[in-house]
């Protein structure tokens, strides 16, 4: 089949949708300015967000550009197999950080006095070095991701209504530096919310609509089949020879995937400071919060299909597309489901993608001010300390802006998916377990952290560029790696700790 061209009304109800959802998230910054008048209350917001709102909120951050794009054409491109990466773990993830870390991250915020998340890590130590190494880590890794949320945007975009993009992101991304400026955490979280009810709505309905158009489940697998056997199996060993496929080839891949969602969810600090604003919460409200986050969260379950449903209808012809090749399954299958949904699939995507890069955003500014400046600079007043969180926000949305905009290195691309496993694996140990294991020191935080840094790298390079590295195999060193530096070099703090006291006993 033909791929669809989009219409005049295409790009008309897409104008309507996304200015429904840049003018609610203006409004709330405005409305939250009043509750952010000071540098902490800007950080944490009046901490008495309830389970719905912080449902929503946690599902946005969590279910990205990525996700709400990026999946499609991973079961585009390999079938069946390609739903490991793509999210089919998603709430195996997400829904022991509402239930498990959830409630008790909420206590050590409140317990500790910590308004971001490398001053949680760094109270958990003892330690501001560790809040600052933290804080850098984050930083780095979190600009290298946000770039794939403005691409996200951007590519649904173009393809939907067959105009330049470059508009549209930039007052995206203008709307979204008003209602963090403006509302710091209680206008993102609020601005999360809504933006986590259009993604979910609209995923939902392109999921059931693109069923339909191909002829339902059984005629979805005979498409598939005829075009390509391998496309309905659920491994493909025939793609073991390239390293950087292995998620969707062995079972080592497959239990990678595993991992890489498990630790996302709570390494993610976008993530992790929803809990900042959380009220007190009975099993009632957990109830309630987990309930929100299953429905919503289960999104990439039905993205998944989107990408299947593309391959069937589409075939190959995707891979030849330019310029947005295969990432493009989604929107051409909403062009496919006609001007109302395509036009409710734009904003849902420019939803997923300014949510997560808000909360990545309001992470990198609040963390950067608290846990490195401030630590430098004591002496600076709460009215400066407002003054230069609200300019470094400025400065982290445009950073990745102008990288997309400029069309940034190939590599650049491959150490987006590294950013993931690196954030994951790092504070999987650094923060989640420091939670459980009272022998957590900080000695174990830094090597863990530094350890995680480096594979990151080195993955980025020898997995997509050299193609040396198996996927699965790289997960899983940097997992085991990161297990082994934050239990061994904190045992070794430890040690150090008694022996010093021993020591100065004797004396």
């Amino acid at each position: 089949m033909d791929l669809p061209n989009p219409t005049s009304l295409d790009l008309a109800l897409s104008i309507v949708w996304l200015s429904l959802l840049l003018t609610l998230c203006t409004a709330i910054g405005f409305i939250a300015k009043r509750r952010s008048k000071t540098f902490n209350l800007w950080l944490a917001g009046s901490r008495n967000f309830g389970p719905v709102i912080t449902g929503l909120a946690l599902s946005a951050t969590w279910m990205s550009g990525w996700a709400c794009l990026g999946l499609m054409g991973i079961t585009y491109t390999f079938g069946w197999s390609g739903m490991w990466l793509a999210g089919v773990w998603t709430l195996v993830g997400i829904i022991p950080c509402v239930t498990v870390f959830g409630p008790k991250l909420k206590k050590m915020f409140e317990r500790l006095n910590a308004t971001t998340v490398p001053q949680l890590v760094g109270s958990l130590y003892n330690s501001r070095l560790v809040a600052a190494v933290a804080s850098i880590v984050y930083i780095v890794l979190l600009v290298v991701y946000a770039v794939g949320q403005y691409k996200a945007a951007a590519t649904v975009w173009h393809v939907v209504t067959g105009t330049p993009w470059e508009l549209s992101i930039i007052i995206g991304a203008l709307v979204m530096v008003i209602y963090m400026v403006l509302g710091g955490f209680t206008g993102t979280q609020w601005a999360l919310a809504v933006q986590g009810i259009i993604m979910t709505f609209a995923c939902y309905i392109l999921a059931y609509t693109s069923l339909s158009i191909v002829g339902g489940p059984i005629a979805l697998n005979e498409a598939l089949a005829s075009q390509d056997p391998s496309l309905i199996m659920p491994l493909r060993p025939d793609l073991i020879s390239i390293p950087k496929f292995q998620f969707a080839a062995d079972l080592i891949g497959l239990t990678a995937t595993l991992g890489l969602f498990i630790t996302m969810a709570v390494g993610f600090p976008h993530n992790v400071a929803r809990f900042i604003g959380m009220r007190t919460i009975t099993r009632r409200d957990l109830a309630i919060m987990t309930l929100v986050v299953f429905v919503t969260s289960a999104i990439p379950w039905a993205n998944i299909l989107i990408g299947l449903s593309a391959r069937a209808l589409f075939g190959p012809a995707l891979f030849a597309a330019s310029p947005a090749g295969k990432d493009a399954a989604a929107p051409y299958m909403a062009l496919m489901a006609g001007p109302a949904v395509s036009g409710m699939y734009l904003a849902a995507v420019f939803a997923a993608s300014i949510s997560t890069l808000a909360g990545m955003v309001l992470v990198m500014a609040g963390s950067l001010t608290r846990d490195v400046i401030q630590t430098l600079r004591p002496d600076l007043s709460d009215k400066a300390l407002l003054i230069i969180a609200r300019v470094l926000t400025i400065v982290f949305a445009l950073i990745p802006l102008t990288w997309v905009v400029m069309k940034p290195p190939e590599l650049l691309a491959y150490l987006m998916a590294g950013a993931a496993v690196g954030l994951g694996c790092i504070f999987f140990f650094v923060l989640a377990l420091t939670l459980y294991w009272r022998k957590a020191h900080k000695y174990g935080a830094l090597a863990c952290m530094i350890y995680g840094l480096i594979m990151t790298t080195l993955g980025g390079y020898y997995v997509y560029t050299a193609n040396q590295w198996g996927w699965g195999y790289w997960w899983w060193a940097t997992f085991i790696g990161c297990a082994l530096t934050y239990t061994c070099f904190s045992l070794l703090g430890r040690w150090l700790e008694k022996k010093r006291v021993k020591i100065a006993s004797s004396y």
